[in-house]
């Protein structure tokens, strides 16, 4: 859910929920009106009671009873009642129309009406009307008069309440809306900072706030780039040294190992030479002494294969790629394929280097984990990308979240090439996918 949507919605629960206390407030506003009318009312009705007393004289007249409650319907509020007694004049009720309030309150709105608000309570009062008379009034106000007074205000408040909450809903959403613009832009160059894009910027507008959070991702891009920049730069260094290492390496045991390997060939093959006729048991050993040590041999010459870079400046790419898989194909009978489509003309030897290094990785893994029949290498140009792809069909897995040395030596160089890397389990075995932009390989020292 966007930030938008909720505070719009936000909006308009805040509004509804002003609009409900509205016209509650509406409805309570009726019920206190309800109470003071009332009050009103017994006021009124006393003062004309004991006014009327004294100016007519004429208590036992057959109308005065009459003339009184005219009079008293004339002070009561509408919706009022009054109960009241005096000299000569049994107890009496009146009650004031509420034709004023409008239609009668629906029953629900009654109901809820007594559940929510108090009724107004009735309220008496007694008075001296002469010195040989008295008289009590009792005013109250008719439940139903109350809820209708309230569902009249009520409906007012509501058409009221109706029209400002369109305004501040329509005004308010579009408010939100404008306002929260530079947001978008934010969020989407810190998508593309996540996907790696560290050319992203964000444009600095809206409020001062806004500014302010485009200028830190702003920041925050820069010092990735350079932060990037670095690893890449420490990354390639790393790989250079690793690779004058594999040369000393080599050399050391080519001259070390290598001569030391030769001459115990060389003993081994003179023990056989000069050993009696009657001792065949030095004979057999010395050929068996003698036989380890070519093996030996083929493995460090094997290693030698692995550890020395090939000459790519002279032999080129596709050369030490094809004569790589060729010793393969030949030491382990599997058969190896070289699809290549690729311009060397102008590529950098650490690109073409680390190239080379990834295909033998994966080619290893695959002779190493597994036992595959064919294993497909496929190097191309596509645009503005390199893709290199390395299938096998020998039935190895990934075990994820563990990687050996030849896996991190995979993510190194195309870390350090700038480019993306991908390995997946297919149906038969493994398949590693390398991306490296184009301009990189040329450009790359």
């Amino acid at each position: 859910m966007s930030l938008r949507f909720r505070l719009v919605l936000t909006l308009w629960l805040v509004t509804a929920l002003a609009g409900a206390m509205t016209l509650g407030l509406a409805a309570g506003d009726a019920y206190r009106s309800a109470r003071s009318d009332t009050q009103t009312t017994l006021t009124r009705a006393s003062y004309v009671l004991e006014r009327n007393y004294h100016m007519e004289p004429r208590v036992g007249d057959p109308l005065y009873a009459e003339m009184t409650s005219i009079k008293l319907l004339g002070v009561m509020a509408p919706g009022t009642c009054i109960l009241y007694e005096q000299r000569l004049i049994s107890e009496r009720r009146l009650c004031a129309g509420w034709q004023v309030f409008g239609q009668i309150a629906p029953g629900w709105f009654r109901d809820l009406s007594e559940r929510v608000f108090e009724p107004p309570a009735s309220v008496t009062r007694s008075g001296s009307a002469s010195q040989s008379g008295a008289f009590h009034v009792q005013a109250s106000f008719d439940p139903v008069a109350a809820a209708t007074l309230a569902w009249q205000r009520t409906s007012l408040a509501l058409w009221q309440t109706l029209a400002m909450a369109a305004g501040v809903l329509v005004l308010g959403s579009i408010a939100i809306v404008w306002r929260l613009g530079p947001v978008r832009g934010i969020v989407s160059g810190l998508d593309r900072l996540a996907c790696g894009d560290l050319d992203a910027r964000v444009e600095p507008g809206g409020a001062q706030e806004f500014g302010q959070i485009a200028r830190a991702v702003n920041h925050l891009a820069e010092r990735l780039r350079a932060s990037a920049a670095q690893s890449h730069a420490l990354t390639r260094k790393l790989i250079e040294v690793e690779d004058v290492e594999r040369r000393q390496l080599a050399r050391d045991l080519h001259d070390e190992f290598g001569q030391t390997l030769t001459a115990t060939a060389a003993l081994a093959a003179s023990m056989s030479c000069a050993a009696p006729q009657d001792r065949p048991d030095i004979d057999r050993d010395a050929k068996t002494i003698g036989a380890n040590i070519r093996n030996m041999m083929d493995c460090l010459r094997g290693a030698f294969a692995r550890l020395r870079p090939p000459d790519l400046e002279d032999v080129g790419l596709a050369a030490s790629l094809r004569t790589m898989l060729d010793g393969w194909a030949t030491q382990r009978g599997t058969r190896l394929t070289l699809d290549y489509d690729l311009d060397e003309k102008g590529m950098s030897n650490a690109v073409a280097l680390d190239l080379y290094r990834i295909v033998q990785e994966c080619v290893t893994n695959a002779m190493r984990h597994g036992a595959p029949a064919r294993v497909r290498v496929a190097l191309r140009q596509a645009g503005d990308s390199i893709s290199l792809s390395v299938e096998d069909d020998g039935g190895g897995t990934l075990v994820r979240g563990q990687s050996g040395h030849g896996v991190l030596g995979i993510s190194e160089r195309t870390s350090a090439m700038g480019g993306e890397l991908q390995m997946r389990e297919t149906d038969l075995g493994v398949r590693v996918d390398v991306t490296v932009p184009a301009a990189v390989a040329r450009n790359a020292a």
